[in-house]
């Protein structure tokens, strides 16, 4: 129900919130559905939205157990996340929060998942499959629809800058991304992020816009207006398996040009290959699957078939259940082979073929619907097929992987309007 004057105890009939925006997420962090004041209802969101990436670090950092509500305060604009077992229902309020505001989240978590959840259990991840979820997120933006933001009691305004950062994967990159709300009087000029992590163990490959990176690795920020948000993706390829961490130091500048210093807060996350499925039956074609792929030039000295079954026995020792893929005609020689399994109740398809000729090629391919297993295959592929070649050979042989100096990992990012809330110097 809208929210009237007899809705608040207010004497001058003024509301504790008004709700901005709504937006339905998977337990996993992937945005679903997003309603906004005076706008048609979306079903698709833009994974690069400032206020996306605070929800999904809230996700990240303080969801771990489920069941507890949590909010943050951005100068006058109030977080709140309403975790559910299937999908967490947040808003994005002017005011403060109150238990009118709590409830009606909660209404829109239940009846969500009521109408919906076996349809999320079964979500291969396709933009637009879940578009009706918005329809039950209307009541919430709905209940102070008829009224505007300058009707807010108190509404706070905190001074400072705060960031905010969240990690998803897209095509076998982790893709670190970084939020700044600039809150109460103060403009973010000329910021820039320094990073920090096992470089032994993640390798930066690029950034979202790809001239964010410089050539000593920090990341540029370009301006924040007071009241605003900007945001920025990082693109890291992991190395290895395993358990990583970034952190890093923000700095601007203030009116009076003094550098300015925050905290980046630590974000961990997991790219580990977990135990594979042994008998899989054929699993089709993976809709909604993340892809990727990585090459490596291997020496002219090497017989292609020899390459070939190394990296094979490396597949098949994974537990994937492999085939042989059809010959093709005509120079130059390839041969490939193509491996299925569930990463527990996650699909997963690789593939490997070796070319030989002139220039002697290596090819690994990894798809499956959750970007960490996509990402986690291709490093523990990386680091067994090092493994094999260092034992097969005797330490002779090095594997020269192509494309480290080509921007590859942003021109495969889908479109953003990040340039509309980052005025780039």
């Amino acid at each position: 129900m809208p929210m009237s004057v007899r809705d608040t105890e207010d004497p001058w009939g003024l509301i504790p919130n008004w709700v901005g925006e709504a937006i339905a997420f998977h337990t996993d962090g992937r945005p679903l559905a997003r309603v906004r004041s005076g706008h048609p209802a979306e079903s698709v969101v833009d994974p690069m939205g400032p206020v996306v990436i605070a929800f999904q670090g809230m996700i990240e950092d303080s969801l771990g157990d489920r069941g507890r509500p949590v909010s943050a305060v951005y100068g006058e604009r109030v977080l709140s996340l309403v975790p559910g077992d299937l999908v967490h229902v947040a808003t994005v309020a002017r005011g403060r929060p109150d238990p009118g505001l709590r409830s009606s989240m909660e209404r829109a978590v239940t009846t969500i998942e009521g109408r919906w959840g076996t349809s999320i259990g079964a979500w291969s991840g396709t933009p637009g499959e879940l578009a009706g979820i918005a329809e039950d997120l209307a009541p919430v933006v709905g209940r102070t629809a008829d009224r505007t933001e300058g009707e807010v009691a108190d509404p706070m305004n905190v001074r400072g800058v705060f960031p905010v950062s969240a990690v998803d994967f897209d095509g076998g990159f982790a893709r670190l991304k970084v939020a700044l709300f600039s809150a109460g009087l103060r403009d973010v000029k000329g910021g820039f992020l320094e990073l920090s992590y096992n470089r032994d163990a993640l390798r930066l490959e690029g950034s979202l816009p790809a001239f964010a990176v410089t050539e000593e690795g920090t990341v540029r920020f370009g301006n924040v207006s007071q009241g605003e948000a900007g945001a920025v993706a990082v693109l890291l390829e992991p190395m290895t398996p395993g358990r990583h961490r970034v952190e890093g130091t923000f700095t601007f500048f203030d009116d009076a040009n003094n550098p300015r210093h925050l905290d980046l807060p630590p974000k961990e996350f997991d790219v580990l290959f977990p135990d594979l499925a042994l008998d899989v039956p054929d699993l089709g074609a993976l809709e909604g699957a993340q892809e990727a792929s990585r090459t490596w030039r291997y020496p002219a000295s090497l017989g292609g078939v020899d390459v070939m079954r190394t990296a094979r026995t490396v597949l098949g020792t994974r537990g994937l259940v492999l085939q042989e893929r059809p010959g093709e005609d005509g120079p130059p020689p390839r041969w490939s082979v193509e491996g299925l399994a569930y990463a527990g109740r996650t699909p997963l398809s690789m593939g490997l073929t070796v070319t030989g000729g002139e220039v002697r090629r290596l090819e690994v391919r990894a798809a499956s619907t959750d970007g960490a297993v996509t990402a986690g295959a291709l490093a523990e592929m990386r680091s067994l097929l090092s493994q094999a070649f260092f034992r097969r050979w005797r330490g002779q042989v090095d594997l020269e992987e192509e494309g480290l100096d080509q921007a590859r990992g942003p021109a495969g990012l889908p479109e953003s309007d990040i340039d509309t809330f980052i005025p780039w110097r």
